[in-house]
């Protein structure tokens, strides 16, 4: 029986991965790097440590991650300003059936704490949550499961009786590893096999996963 949700955020939530990587490739561009989009997609859900190391470790330590990284930011942030937050269908409509059934809802994203709230609230979504785990409130991101254990507990609800929606390969295995259950919802990264154990359903969007709480 389901009695919590996790939400991942970017790619999940809001379509902010796309931009994103426009962004890397933007910043890539303007430094005049080669950044294969295999490498942009590994780092997806990794906390900025992480995707540091696995960016120079890819690239070459000579690589300045770190005006890499502001230059994406930038960008993120620049076309967001100018065009607003892309909210991926069923949003709302998923919370709202959480809120009507009593299922409470946590966030549990790798974005720092400043941005998912502002996010959040730009959404309209802020008052159906009820905790937040963000990226910069962890010792280990995922692939770790420590922020879907602390997602949980803030939750008050054990992690094998929460639902984690995820679209990224590094979250499902977030999930796995914390011993919660978990539906991906596809969106740019492509998903692992089914075969290899880290996701129980598949939805097309965040509305379809409605009918699948009853059945996890």
């Amino acid at each position: 029986m389901i009695r919590g949700v996790l939400f991942d955020m970017d790619g999940l939530m809001f379509d902010t991965e796309r931009i994103g990587h426009r962004g890397w490739k933007y910043g890539a561009q303007v430094l005049g790097l080669e950044l294969p989009d295999e490498v942009i997609a590994a780092g997806r859900g990794m906390s900025v440590a992480d995707s540091r190391a696995m960016y120079l470790e890819r690239l070459g330590p000579e690589v300045d991650y770190d005006a890499l990284r502001a230059l994406r930011v930038a960008y993120a942030d620049e076309a967001i300003a100018r065009d607003g937050l892309p909210v991926k269908p069923g949003l709302r409509q998923l919370l709202e059936h959480l809120r009507a059934v009593g299922i409470p809802a946590a966030l549990a994203t790798a974005t720092v704490r400043e941005k998912a709230l502002l996010y959040l609230k730009m959404a309209g979504v802020d008052g159906f949550f009820e905790a937040a785990v963000c990226g910069d409130e962890v010792a280990h991101a995922k692939p770790a499961p420590d922020i879907f254990l602390a997602a949980a507990k803030a939750l008050g609800v054990p992690a094998e009786e929460c639902l984690v929606l995820e679209d990224s390969p590094n979250g499902l295995r977030a999930a796995r590893a914390a011993g919660c259950k978990a539906v991906v919802v596809p969106d740019i990264t492509p998903i692992p096999p089914e075969s290899e154990g880290l996701w129980a359903a598949r939805a097309a969007t965040l509305a379809d996963v409605i009918p699948l709480l009853e059945c996890l």
